[in-house]
């Protein structure tokens, strides 16, 4: 996997300069600087995609560390576009954040950046550019690619909802793992993620860890809840039922 270095608070002001100062360069005119907080729902990116890698090091340090860098901004015929920061943006907005700090560079009046293409941030595309050969790394991408997926096949927007779900409620979505995978186990590192219907949460991924979690005595366990800006009708809860699937006692564990 390559090497990623993610932007911090020291180098962010120097970052801002630099970026000012080359459209300057470009335009010809004096641009000014202002800070604050900005409607996550109201930016708009300029570059194609995300780096799924960099994603998720960033989602896990975003939940894990706290991590919380400013973005960079320009803004555009009243609309504020994403220079430098897209991937915060991204991970900061599923996180339900409402506003996100940021830097804005304005243009004079009667000056203006270049035509942008206008999309919204949610709508961009996840890729991968090297493969993630981090087994940590990895599970907190493979929360991201259920995003997009559930977003793909019901034609709506989710939100990621950080929850302490007690272990009662979940329901599993599979039959069976294997006890190597429990036994691998040695701290829960990485939140499962599920979706949730009528007070049941319903595990798309984490079966492994549930059953850890069960089985040193805990009561709950950290959990990304996939949660549509619309109600759905989850097509997982019918299948669980047809499978006779209720909570974790009906997971088997086998020895291969």
């Amino acid at each position: 996997m390559r090497r990623l270095e993610l932007v911090s608070l020291k180098d962010i002001q120097r970052r801002v300069e630099d970026i000012k100062a080359s459209l300057e360069n470009i335009y010809g005119v004096a641009l000014s600087t202002g800070f604050g907080e900005l409607l996550s729902t109201s930016l708009f990116p300029t570059e194609a995609f995300l780096e799924e890698d960099k994603l998720a090091l960033l989602f896990m340090k975003i939940v894990k560390e706290g991590y919380d860098v400013p973005i960079i901004t320009v803004r555009y015929r009243g609309d504020v576009y994403i220079l430098d920061g897209h991937h915060r943006a991204y991970i900061l907005r599923k996180l339900m954040r409402d506003k996100i700090r940021g830097y804005v560079l304005s243009f004079p009046s009667g000056q203006h950046y270049r035509d942008i293409p206008k999309f919204d941030l949610e709508d961009i595309a996840i890729k991968e550019v090297v493969p993630i050969d981090d087994p940590i790394l990895r599970t907190w991408a493979q929360i991201l690619t259920l995003l997009k997926y559930y977003e793909a096949i019901y034609n709506v927007f989710f939100r990621l909802k950080e929850e302490e779900v007690e272990l009662n409620l979940l329901v599993p979505t599979q039959p069976y793992v294997t006890r190597s995978q429990v036994d691998l186990i040695e701290e829960l590192l990485v939140p499962i993620a599920c979706v949730q219907q009528q007070g049941r949460f319903y595990i798309l991924d984490g079966h492994a860890r549930s059953l850890h979690a069960k089985e040193t005595g805990l009561k709950t366990i950290h959990s990304m809840v996939l949660e549509p800006q619309v109600e759905v009708d989850f097509g997982i809860v019918r299948t669980t039922k047809r499978m006779n699937l209720s909570g974790l006692e009906d997971i088997k564990v086998k020895d291969a």
